[in-house]
């Protein structure tokens, strides 16, 4: 049942998933610096600089790969609430020259509902797909000062709806997301996670010549003897999943949205 319950989780990094066209970005020693602390492997920073994702398996906060920076309190301060003992994090760096319109194109992409639906998984045994999502339904959107706030209704079998509650904000060239549960979720009888127990947060700012993609996806969950490695490797591999999804979906979308002009700090 826990390993299933972890389809929660790859809803919520939305909008930080690598992409099959990888675009090289130049990014300084003393920025990585700035940005990261030393569990940014070397391997990961050459990853970053081709473009690449660097997307793990973190499993608490206190693993994480960024640093607690201007940029980033209020992202690490939201999962801090929720205190998540699994979670993953994912890490894009983007050109800003080639995606001056990025901000504009992830607040377009939270509202496409139905797109949430058609994020492949995995194969069935007769050979159909199995999609991480049976339902994504808006019920309501509204404005709060500078946040946009929508609520939305989930399905993900075998788990009982949930309710997320998103906010989103742009302030200049930078982006904030963040999503919560509401509602206790169920597993058939069982309450499986409680409420405000989920999250997923991102944060997009420009740094220097470059866009700098920073998710958080998280559940608390009791852990269990025996499965906890199951658990953590079916949560990471959703969010993988959705990461691979989101990215393509955002090389494509890329020129759809106009610079708005606010984008320099």
């Amino acid at each position: 049942m826990i390993r299933r319950l972890l389809f929660l989780a790859i809803s919520f990094i939305l909008f930080t998933h690598p992409s099959t066209a990888q675009t090289p970005v130049k990014i300084m020693d003393g920025e990585i610096d700035y940005l990261f602390n030393e569990r940014l492997s070397g391997g990961e920073v050459l990853a970053l600089r081709k473009g690449e994702v660097v997307c793990n398996s973190i499993g608490k906060l206190k693993y994480a790969r960024i640093n607690e920076i201007p940029e980033t309190e209020q992202l690490i301060s939201a999962v801090k609430e929720v205190n998540p003992n699994h979670l993953a994090e994912i890490i894009k760096i983007l050109p800003y020259k080639k995606y001056e319109n990025l901000t504009e194109i992830v607040s377009k992409m939270l509202k496409d509902e139905e797109s949430y639906t058609k994020v492949p998984f995995a194969m069935n045994d007769d050979g159909s797909t199995r999609y991480l999502y049976f339902l994504a339904q808006i019920q309501d959107i509204q404005q709060e000062e500078e946040k946009e706030v929508i609520t939305e209704k989930f399905i993900m079998p075998p788990l009982d709806y949930f309710i997320g509650r998103i906010e989103s904000e742009k302030i200049g060239s930078y982006f904030f997301y963040k999503m919560k549960n509401t509602n206790r979720i169920k597993y058939k009888i069982f309450s499986a996670v409680g409420k405000r127990k989920m999250i997923a947060v991102i944060s997009i700012f420009r740094y220097g010549e470059n866009w700098i993609i920073y998710a958080l996806g998280g559940v608390d969950i009791i852990r269990l003897p025996f499965i906890d490695k199951a658990v953590d490797r079916a949560f990471y591999n959703r969010i993988k999943a959705f990461c691979l999804f989101t990215f393509a979906n955002l090389e494509a979308r890329k020129f759809e949205a106009q610079p708005s002009g606010d984008e320099e700090n």
